[in-house]
């Protein structure tokens, strides 16, 4: 799909979760991470909780990805010299880590009735190692809480089920062309529709 075509058909609603999705490289964090920007800068007093997800690298190679919350908190959530953990590919997930930051991160999301926005970077294979991930992606999104993610294009299965809720935009890059023009629309849109619902 075209990058700025919904995956749903919904007009004039009022939405509350938005998630990003498309192959790695075709920009989603970069999106992402500009509309938290946009939001954190344009409203001060925002309150805004999640995490991200960054590559770890070492020279020019990549060797790994550190997980972070917005207060600073920090862990590692993969690496290729750990070796324990679930196998992704070449990398080792760190359970203890995701649980450390990832998952308490989003537990006192849920619970902290100022927290208006819950950003998420990303749900993919490596979050859903952690067997109570799932159902806390779950919680939230039915919560009254505004959602912002990205989420990988090889979870099928959730992309689908999440496609169906009335409640829910999903933005697919997958065959975006790297077009600026478009970019900055894709993130006035989502960041519009944010704005709206608050």
């Amino acid at each position: 799909m075209k990058v700025l075509k919904l995956v749903c058909n919904k007009s004039e609603e009022i939405f509350k979760n938005f998630f990003i999705t498309g192959y790695p490289g075709s920009g989603k964090t970069t999106i992402f991470n500009n509309i938290v920007t946009d939001l954190k800068e344009n409203i001060p007093d925002l309150h805004l909780y999640g995490f991200i997800t960054r590559e770890i690298r070492e020279e020019e190679r990549r060797i790994g990805f550190s997980i972070e919350n917005y207060e600073g908190k920090k862990g590692i959530l993969s690496h290729i010299y750990y070796n324990d953990g679930p196998k992704v590919g070449k990398y080792r997930v760190n359970l203890r880590d995701f649980e450390s930051v990832g998952m308490n991160t989003l537990h006192h999301a849920l619970r902290d009735s100022d927290v208006k926005i819950i950003a998420i970077d990303e749900i993919g294979k490596m979050e859903l190692f952690h067997p109570a991930f799932l159902k806390i992606i779950e919680r939230i999104i039915d919560s009254d809480k505004i959602v912002l993610a990205t989420i990988s294009y090889k979870i099928t299965r959730l992309i689908s089920k999440f496609r169906n809720r009335s409640d829910t935009l999903i933005f697919n890059l997958e065959n975006a062309p790297k077009d600026t023009r478009k970019r900055k629309e894709l993130k006035e849109k989502i960041l519009k529709s944010i704005l709206k619902k608050l």
